[in-house]
């Protein structure tokens, strides 16, 4: 009998894609009944994937799509209908059936969604509309438990948006969701730093597959400085020498429609074997040889990015999730996990005539994922010769400030886990603090508006997690190693003799010291990467928009989209 302690062997069944392993997880929205089994010990990796056999997509052979922009339905107001539609992803695939996003401009269906631009301190109203129809896509794989029988579902979250819990679109909110012909009605202030959000269907259980579908799309918030046009007041590339970049993978069936699983059955991760960028099939991105801007979002369900480009260019980062930094930051690669952002500078001057691989080698040695390789992500083809100069060379100093939050009022220790059964020894569930999302105890993390506090992410599990919280943009203070095995014994002691017993400070299981974050984690972030074997410390104060008042509701989760539809959600509540 396979177990997930024991690696699975592939084997191909076809192009189409594998076989599949067997149900382990089981629904996030099934309140605990009971307290959680024994937790799982570190121990060597052995974790079981998805499965994926060879790519029908080979070469770089079809140019990087750029991203259409919505047009407003009115002033400062924009209406969004979640579809169905085909496109065509590579001309190997013919037309793919797709979820994706219509702005009513007559441009069809889109997946990548309409690039929604709007100005800092302008408020913004968007319509989302359930379009879809009665079945979903994937609908052999829509294990439903908590909404049997009910239409396709969607709920949109804006990705790091600053918004009152009404706007949120997450399921502790709102747990009915819009069906097809509701509509899903929200503001957005836009006060925060001008930056790359993303907007993407957050629906109760359902998340992975309607991502997966296509329901995900950009959101750019400018301001006086981070105009878009070139020249402009940060002295970076503007107009055509920006380009966001969505990055993901996919698996294709032999007809070339999405496959992602030929039964009901949880996968713990979904892994394919293509990449796609902003739509396209392991495409090609034709440049000058000069600087320019890319927005870059790993919207994958699962796969880390590590990024690097072939001949090393120049390269600085000057942002992240939250906005820009103070100055840019020099990398020779790019670690992004589902759902970071990251605004980076690349200079091509030296490259002309030449085509560099962008290639996503093996991760950093303390960053663990049960991803099967993917090695090549695109081509970038440099041109000979400059259009519009642009800018000389990358600016000194970014108008982004990090100021001291100062003390926490309070500390959360909140622990990863996978929780096992307890007969059989398997892993069911990933959960955090050892509580399925809707846990009949429910909410532990009630946040007051104004106070600063510092989370600990206890990382019990093998696994690195991309760990998000909704509303607020926070520090990254450090990570420290720590004896796992040790805290696991201390935690089940504390839950035996108290179910609802609070995590053990992780202070005394410590083993060495603090390491500061990687240059380009000192921004704002709204996700963080939390490494197995280490408590990774965040510092974040609790503000909302103007004209939001407390209580107001929000969750917190992995964004491995498998782990969060899958119980690793929890809410949290902001009270006066």
């Amino acid at each position: 009998m396979f177990t997930r302690r024991t690696l699975l062997r592939f084997s191909v069944v076809s192009a189409a894609g594998l076989a599949l392993p067997p149900a382990l997880y089981r629904a996030a929205g099934l309140p605990a009944a009971a307290p959680p089994g024994p937790l799982t010990t570190a121990v060597p990796h052995r974790h079981y994937v998805a499965p994926t056999g060879p790519s029908a997509v080979q070469g770089s052979t079809v140019p990087v799509p750029l991203l259409p922009k919505a047009r407003p339905s009115g002033a400062n107001a924009f209406r969004i209908a979640a579809r169905a539609g085909t496109v065509q992803m590579h001309p190997t695939l013919g037309r793919t059936r797709v979820f994706g996003y219509d702005d009513g401009s007559g441009r069809g269906v889109t997946t990548p969604g309409y690039t929604i631009e709007v100005v800092k301190g302008t408020p913004t109203s968007v319509t989302y509309v359930n379009a879809l129809p009665a079945r979903h896509l994937f609908d052999n794989e829509v294990p439903d438990y908590m909404h049997a029988g009910s239409p396709v579902r969607m709920s949109t979250h804006l990705h790091g948006g600053h918004v009152a819990g009404s706007s949120d679109g997450n399921p502790y909110e709102n747990l009915a969701e819009y069906v097809p012909g509701q509509m899903q009605n929200v503001v957005y202030p836009n006060e925060q730093n001008a930056t790359l959000l993303w907007y993407h269907d957050h629906s109760d259980q359902i998340t992975r597959l309607n991502v997966y579908a296509g329901l995900a799309g950009l959101y750019l918030i400018r301001d006086g400085a981070d105009t878009g046009a070139e020249p402009n007041g940060l002295g970076v590339p503007g107009g055509g020498y920006e380009i966001p970049l969505v990055l993901a993978d996919r698996q294709f069936d032999s007809s070339g429609q999405l496959f992602y699983s030929p039964d009901s059955s949880w996968l713990p991760e979904f892994f394919g074997n293509t990449p796609l960028v902003n739509g396209a099939a392991q495409p090609y991105l034709a440049v000058e040889p000069r600087i320019y801007r890319f927005r870059i979002l790993n919207a994958s369900n699962a796969r880390f990015w590590n990024l690097t480009i072939q001949g090393a260019p120049p390269t600085v980062q000057i942002g992240s999730d939250g906005g820009l930094f103070t100055r840019p930051v020099p990398i020779d690669r790019l670690l992004l996990l589902p759902a970071e952002r990251a605004d980076v500078l690349v200079d091509f001057s030296r490259f002309a005539g030449q085509t560099l691989t962008v290639t996503n080698p093996d991760l950093p040695s303390d960053v663990s994922s049960p991803a099967p390789p993917l090695p090549t992500v695109m081509e970038i083809r440099v041109g000979r010769r400059v259009t519009k100069p642009g800018p000389r060379g990358f600016p000194a100093a970014l108008p982004g400030s990090m100021p001291a939050l100062g003390a926490p009022s309070l500390t959360r220790n909140i622990t990863l886990e996978e929780v096992e059964n307890p007969d059989t020894g398997e892993p069911e569930y990933g959960s955090l603090n050892g509580r399925k999302f809707m846990d009949a105890r429910g909410v532990q993390e009630t946040p007051r508006l104004g106070s600063t506090e510092d989370w600990r992410l206890v990382n019990l599990t093998e696994d690195t997690h991309p760990i998000h919280l909704h509303l607020i943009q926070f520090q990254i203070m450090d990570r420290t190693p720590f004896d796992a095995d040790a805290y696991t014994t201390a935690l089940a002691a504390a839950r035996a003799a108290n179910p609802d017993a609070p995590n053990p400070d992780p202070t005394p299981y410590l083993t060495g010291p603090a390491a500061l974050p990687d240059g380009n984690e000192r921004g704002w972030k709204d996700t963080v990467r939390a490494n197995p074997g280490q408590v990774t410390r965040i510092r974040m104060r609790w503000t909302l928009p103007a004209g939001a008042t407390p209580p107001q509701r929000y969750v917190f989760h992995c964004h491995i989209l498998e782990h969060e539809d899958n119980s690793m959600m929890r809410p949290l509540e902001l009270v006066p």
